[in-house]
Order: structure tokens, then C-alpha cells, then sequence
């Protein structure tokens, strides 16, 4: 019966009883970047996400929540995380190119060097807005146009950070143009989440378990009876 005591005493010093909250890693996505480009006619993007690469008058908001781009333009922050997604709506004035449409460059501003597979066509018409996509890994980064897998990059170094970059240039010949609609990155990252309880006080950007769903907490505040993560979405967001 001794070691039934001692086991017990063990339980509630590492608090680790059936009350206690169960901590699990999870993954989620998490958004990196996001830009509508909402603003005034005539005026520049947003100074925080992006560095124009040349004249800055080749870069400009529409006033319809387009950006009207004519040089390169690069996002102020790298992205190291080990996996995501990068999106972006464009119009291009000429038919190809997704690799320069939407592209990455290295942390200063150079290419990085690796191996490019051709998957398909990336040829689209110039008419319409087409939505470009790279989803990333630590090895392997993939373009697609409108749902189709275009090219596959190998980098030669690993999991090495990167910038996004919208670029116009074209083999040496004078810029074309792009209408930029919006662009959306999201990256997947490791979290901790614990089991939801009452008389609990939560944080903002916390996660918590609730009957076998993830939950971002969204406000502080300390768990009340009713106040279950899936009873109040302006409290928790569900994952």
C-alpha cells in the first residue's frame, strides 16, 4: 500500500491526475503575410511587407484594391518556416512565366541556385487574373497556376530562407505589367495546446483541446461554465 501512497503523492507533484490539462503538439497553419492592397490611387504598398526593387512609381495602388506593378517587388521578411503556402492573384501582360510571376529569392536579394523540373504548360492568357501558388517544404518548392502543378524546384541548400518576390522582367526585355489582386502566405508551425477547463484563465494566442478540436483563444478572459470553446466564437476560433 506504500508505493499506492507514494505513486499518488508522484501524480499530484507533476501534475499529471486525471484533472490536470493534457498537452499535445499540433500543426497548424498560421497566416504570415497578407495584402489586399486597399489604399488611395496612387499609392505606394505597404512600406512593412514589401521593398520595391527600382522605381517606385512602377508600383502603385490602383484605388480598386489592385496593385499596379511594373518592376519587382520583394517582401520585407524572410520566411524560414519549414513548410507553407504562398498565393497570389495577378494579371500578367504577357502569357507565361510563373516562376517570375510570383518567385523566391534568397535572404539578400540574389537567386537561389538548384534544380527547376518543368511539370507542365504554365502558359495562361493575359485577359484574365490567374491565381499562382508555391507550396514549400524543407526540400522541394512547387509552383502552380490555377490548381495545376507547373514546375518543382530542388534548392541546393536545405530548408534555406527565403523572400517572396512579384517580378515583371522578362529575359533581358523591357519590364511587362501585373495587376496584383491580393497575395496570402500562410506558414504550418508546431503549437502546444491543453485541454479546455472551467475556472481556467486563457491568453490570447493559446490553444486548447475541446472534445477532439483545436482552438485559438482569441481574448483573455478566464473559462466560465457555458463558456465552451465551440458554445463562444468570439473567444475561441476553431483551428
Amino acid at each position: 500500500m506504500k508505493y499506492a501512497h507514494l505513486l499518488a503523492a508522484a501524480v499530484l507533484v507533476l501534475g499529471i491526475g486525471p484533472g490536470a490539462p493534457a498537452r499535445a503538439a499540433d500543426t497548424v497553419s498560421r497566416s504570415a503575410l497578407s495584402d489586399d492592397f486597399t489604399g488611395a490611387r496612387g499609392g505606394a504598398p505597404d512600406g512593412a511587407k514589401w521593398a520595391v526593387a527600382g522605381d517606385a512609381r512602377r508600383a502603385q495602388l490602383t484605388g480598386d484594391g489592385e496593385l499596379f506593378l511594373a518592376t519587382q517587388l520583394r517582401t520585407q521578411k524572410t520566411l524560414g518556416q519549414k513548410s507553407g503556402r504562398a498565393e497570389a492573384r495577378i494579371r500578367m501582360s504577357r502569357d507565361g512565366g510563373a516562376w517570375r510571376a510570383l518567385g523566391v529569392l534568397t535572404p539578400d536579394g540574389g537567386l537561389p541556385a538548384g534544380r527547376v523540373e518543368v511539370l507542365a504548360d504554365d502558359s495562361v492568357g493575359s485577359e484574365d487574373f490567374h491565381t499562382y501558388v508555391i507550396d514549400w517544404s524543407p526540400t522541394t518548392l512547387v509552383w502552380s497556376v490555377d490548381g495545376r502543378k507547373v514546375l518543382r524546384f530542388t534548392p541546393s541548400t536545405a530548408g534555406q530562407p527565403f523572400r517572396l518576390s512579384l517580378n515583371t522582367a522578362a529575359g533581358g526585355r523591357d519590364p511587362d505589367s501585373m495587376l496584383v489582386d491580393y497575395v496570402r502566405v500562410s506558414v504550418r508551425v508546431t503549437v502546444q495546446a491543453t485541454n479546455w477547463k472551467i475556472q481556467t484563465t486563457y491568453r490570447p494566442g493559446k490553444y486548447v483541446r475541446y472534445r477532439g478540436e483545436l482552438y485559438r483563444v482569441q481574448e483573455f478572459h478566464t473559462s466560465l461554465p457555458g463558456w465552451q470553446p465551440d458554445l463562444v466564437p468570439a473567444i475561441f476560433k476553431k483551428v
